[in-house]
């Protein structure tokens, strides 16, 4: 257990490009910026090295949040730097190597980006490292945070339109990892973490790539709960309307627009809940809250719900979807695979010896 005053280092793997360049799809974005800014936020928290193998995002890095420790190995960084946090901002298929050795060199916690893994064998390759170094790993699905997204729960559970039913939404454009794995999340956040047992995936894949790894063109996750809840999640296309999350009940409706704005509808009528104005949904709020409570656990507190044991759940289901889309068949949890490599990959592997 830590001193409540304890002030814990940072670092960062994966600074990110050196330039906004705005947001575009296929990867280099920034997300290592918003990693930095967050620990700059915290008392608690100093951030002092980061490592990335581009040079100049490396220098850039370090020349806007003013570090003098700099490298292109992150494994260096860990003996040299000896942070107590740390920060992994890179593609999937980098994660499970980069917590392993974290966790090896005795990093206390560790933000890994989603999404988180890139294999079913990675699910408990990453456990057991984790329970053999204590140490504490949290997932940034940090919109559950966000008051309309806690509001929909509230409500959604609460009765408010009846029994609940079914949660889906459509993401234009995206897949079911990068974007998805994010809504995948809100769906068991829900249904208050409750076990997935079965999942229905299809896949449509052809040679699109980004982010390090093969990108479904079309992609639908389909799956039930234990307490009898269902969601679907379609990759690739948009359900109800732009950036819509729609929550059934027996009774009514329950529509998240964007990230901060209710329409509840019953049989009584309609009402809107605008969250719009509320200083808990702004992105650097969400993120302090995360931050907030891997302090709280390093201190001796409770795991969050964005702590691994939690967040394993998110990672199984997202793969599950893609392995019964490479099986044909449904997957029934807890998932059951000896795959090493990111299934997506398979399938295109699959769709290009079609194509011969």
């Amino acid at each position: 257990m830590s001193d409540a005053g304890t002030v814990y280092t940072a670092a960062v793997i994966g600074a990110g490009k050196a330039k906004d360049e705005g947001f575009i799809k296929g990867g280099g974005h920034r997300i290592g910026y918003t990693h930095g800014e967050t620990y700059g936020r915290n008392d608690r928290t100093r951030l002092v090295a980061v490592a990335d193998i581009n040079a100049e995002n490396l220098r850039a890095y370090q020349e806007s949040f003013d570090l003098e420790q700099g490298f292109a190995d992150y494994r260096e960084m860990l003996a040299v730097v000896q942070p107590d946090i740390v920060s992994i901002c890179t593609y999937v298929g980098l994660h499970r190597q980069m917590i392993v050795d974290a966790c090896r060199a005795g990093v206390k916690g560790i933000i890994c980006e989603k999404p988180f893994l890139a294999a079913p064998v990675d699910l408990s390759v990453v456990a057991e490292a984790a329970e053999a170094s204590g140490t504490k790993i949290v997932v940034p699905h940090m919109r559950r945070y966000f008051p309309a997204f806690a509001r929909a729960k509230e409500l959604y559970t609460g009765g408010e339109i009846g029994e609940p039913l079914l949660c889906i939404a459509g993401i234009p454009g995206w897949d079911l990892s990068e974007w998805g794995s994010h809504w995948l999340d809100m769906f068991r956040f829900f249904h208050d973490d409750q076990p997935v047992e079965w999942v229905f995936g299809q896949a449509r894949v052809r040679g699109q790539r980004g982010y390090g790894h093969a990108m479904e063109e079309h992609a639908v996750a389909y799956f039930g709960f234990v307490n009898g809840g269902k969601a679907i999640l379609d990759g690739g296309m948009k359900m109800a309307g732009e950036w819509t999350m729609t929550l059934v009940g027996t009774t009514g409706t329950i529509r998240i627009r964007r990230e901060d704005e209710l329409v509840i509808q019953r049989a009584d009528g309609q009402r809107t809940e605008s969250y719009t104005d509320h200083p808990g949904s702004s992105y650097p709020a969400i993120w302090n809250y995360l931050l907030a409570d891997l302090i709280t656990w390093l201190d001796g507190g409770e795991e969050p719900m964005l702590g691994l044991t939690n967040m394993l759940k998110t990672s199984e289901l997202n793969l599950a979807a893609y392995l019964s889309a490479l099986r044909g068949d449904r997957i029934d949890l807890p998932l059951v695979s000896d795959l090493s490599e990111w299934p997506v990959e398979v399938l295109a592997r699959r769709q290009l010896s079609q194509e011969r």
